[in-house]
């Protein structure tokens, strides 16, 4: 059975209270979940290794997929990060399957640039995938454009689909999915209310009918601060009945 994954995003709390990465995820063992995500900006630079290497037994032990999100973009004004190689260096170390990185503005980007990326990506053993972002960079037309038109230079790359950064560049959710659609590639699911993450069903994301929609080999990320352990358990139960409904509509096998 298809189930939904975790960002440690849903840790919030605790994360800014100096909790690990590695310490939240270990409530998240017995949980019915298919992978997590972890965020590079809370890792402590001189003990992110040690916490990685932890992190990986965690996954392996609990049959997890192993996700790391980049808290920068891939391209500035049209010059590559070069910073992506040694996150590429790293995830082949941890054996981390997906690498996340804010698209950013990748127009005029040398051809040299994207082949040297296209190289590196092809000797890398998972999926890097760009991010919309809510800032002008992630404007509907825009951010469209940019990303067909890197996919068709570079295909090795991904999508991960944001369906919250849409709200804070006044940009309609559905619109948005219904036109990305097919390029998406994992999906980062939250609800939002008056610009402010709320619980699914408390704000005004369709989000039941897009996740139904997703091609079923997406990962489906739960990507917002979560109040307690109870109610982590109903969000977790929420997502995975619809991934089962939708199964069942397409006739998939459980």
């Amino acid at each position: 059975m298809k189930k939904v994954s975790i960002n440690t995003a849903v840790f919030l709390n605790q994360l800014e209270n100096g909790r690990s990465q590695s310490e939240c995820l270990k409530q998240l063992i017995g949980k019915p979940i298919a992978a997590i995500e972890v965020r590079g900006e809370f890792f402590q630079e001189d003990h992110r290794d040690l916490e990685l290497a932890t992190i990986q037994r965690l996954c392996k032990e609990n049959d997890w997929q192993f996700y790391y999100s980049i808290p920068e973009a891939l391209f500035t004004e049209g010059r590559l990060n070069e910073n992506i190689f040694d996150y590429l260096v790293m995830a082949n170390e941890f054996q981390i399957q997906g690498l996340k990185i804010s698209l950013g503005d990748c127009q005029n980007t040398p051809a040299s640039s994207l082949a040297k990326l296209q190289k590196a990506l092809r000797a890398y053993s998972g999926v890097v995938t760009v991010e919309n972002q809510p800032n002008q960079d992630g404007q509907l037309e825009l951010f469209k454009d940019n990303l067909i038109k890197l996919l068709a230079l570079v295909p090795e790359l991904g999508y991960t689909f944001d369906s919250g950064n849409w709200y804070w560049i006044k940009e309609d959710p559905q619109s948005a999915f219904d036109s990305l659609k097919k390029w998406i590639t994992v999906f980062h699911l939250k609800d939002i209310a008056d610009l402010t993450t709320v619980r699914l069903g408390e704000g005004a994301t369709n989000w039941q009918s897009m996740v139904q929609a997703l091609n079923s080999e997406v990962p489906v990320f739960l990507e917002y601060g979560v109040a307690t352990d109870e109610e982590l358990d109903e969000e977790i139960q929420k997502v995975n009945l619809i991934l089962w409904k939708g199964l069942q509509l397409t006739g998939n096998s459980l």
